[in-house]
């Protein structure tokens, strides 16, 4: 006699049911399944530099599988890697640091949610400026913290002020999380704005997760919190790594900089995680990092290839009735304004509520793929990035016209 297995669900842990799901990745997801069908989708979702890797940076990653660089390295990456991490690091800050100080990460990504492990404990409060990063209020909710989220809005160029901070700070605030260039907006904070930041936080044992992934794709002078504040830097994790400045998304690296103290425990978590990168990874990561005058010119011509996109992109949205943008200064983002889209009648007397019914009436009526504001704490704007070719942007901001045309 045979048994029949019972369909039942299993029991899952209490924590997921404070997850939401990544927007970013679902729009990609359903935009691939469109894809698929045959159907054009011209896509502003995903944060993805189209252009290619670089050359040195892909044949070293051959060079590493003919040399069969393919086994297991070191927790928290291999010595050489870190070791040029360090003096990248130390280039940037003006503050020494060594390997010991450095791990490195599958993808900045996790780098923040090993951060977020390390330091936290059940019930202590993270701030989190809105528009976040859709990963930021999960990965503080998976460490058992709290996310304090503050609000920011054109008014402030969607950075928060030291009177913000100071009103949101209690004696259960862990950690401020600080990306500056900002994902979603492009907003870069200036020296004086960190500088008053600092005074906030000077006193408090406050530990700053200061995001830079963006930082070498940026229209303005670029201030670094811990060149502003570099008393903070016992109690600064910096992240960072290749995937936005390198063109090195599916390379899976980044890192965590900090003081040792912090990073031996990460690097002890990584350990029973993903213990390491993928090895053929780091060996090309290696050259990326390594100071390189061919480097350094591919990026900086993709750094100008974005700011021009990005004048373009302004350029056709400020076209479309009813749409307002505020230019950023860094990353390859526009987060515009479209509250004035909402509750009325557009093509076809199509009506959305939200920002999300919006996204989704784009990406059905004009085909193209954008991330609504809801999901970086910002209802009534949306996320396009501008990597992509001037065709598509002129194409998709096409699209866009025609579709909220009443």
């Amino acid at each position: 006699m045979t048994s029949t297995i019972q369909q039942s669900s299993p029991r899952l842990s209490k924590r997921l049911a404070l997850l939401q799901p990544s927007a970013t990745v679902g729009l990609g997801n359903r935009i691939a399944q469109l894809r698929a069908q045959g159907i054009s989708i011209i896509s502003f979702g995903q944060g993805e530099p189209d252009f290619p890797t670089p050359a040195p940076i892909k044949a070293a990653a051959v060079a590493a599988i003919e040399a069969n660089q393919t086994r297991y390295t070191p927790t928290g990456g291999i010595m050489d890697l870190r070791r040029a991490v360090a003096e990248r690091v130390t280039q940037d800050t003006g503050i020494n640091y060594t390997p010991n100080q450095i791990s490195v990460t599958t993808g900045a990504k996790e780098a923040i949610f090993l951060a977020c492990q390390a330091l936290c404990d059940e019930g202590e409060e993270v701030i989190v400026p809105a528009p976040y990063w859709v990963s930021y209020v999960e990965q503080v909710r998976l460490a058992g913290a709290v996310p304090i989220v503050i609000e920011t809005d054109e008014t402030t160029g969607f950075k928060i002020t030291a009177e913000q901070l100071q009103e949101h700070l209690s004696p259960r605030t862990r950690g401020l999380i600080l990306n500056t260039p900002s994902n979603p907006t492009g907003a870069v904070y200036t020296e004086e704005e960190l500088a008053a930041l600092a005074g906030v936080l000077r006193g408090t044992p406050v530990v700053v997760i200061s995001d830079e992934i963006y930082d070498a794709i940026c229209y303005v002078d670029y201030a670094r919190w811990l060149r502003v504040a570099p008393d903070f830097a016992d109690r600064t994790l910096v992240i960072n790594g290749a995937s936005k400045t390198y063109a090195m998304t599916g390379w899976r690296i980044g890192y965590v900089a900090g003081p040792e103290g912090i990073v031996g425990p990460i690097r002890s978590i990584q350990s029973h995680s993903t213990t390491h990168p993928a090895s053929i990874a780091q060996h090309a990561a290696l050259v990326a990092f390594t100071p390189s005058t061919e480097l350094e010119q591919t990026v900086a011509g993709m750094v100008q290839a974005f700011h021009e996109r990005r004048d373009l992109i302004l350029a056709a949205l400020q076209e479309i009735a009813g749409v307002t943008c505020m230019v950023p200064d860094g990353a390859f983002y526009v987060f515009p304004n479209v509250n004035s889209l909402l509750n009325r009648p557009l093509k076809a007397g199509a009506v959305c509520a939200t920002t999300g019914d919006l996204a989704e009436y784009l990406l059905d009526q004009a085909r193209i793929g954008v991330v609504p504001g809801e999901a970086f704490g910002a209802p009534g704007y949306l996320r396009l990035s501008y990597a992509q070719s001037n065709a598509d942007i002129a194409e998709g901001m096409r699209r866009f016209a025609e579709a909220v045309t009443g």
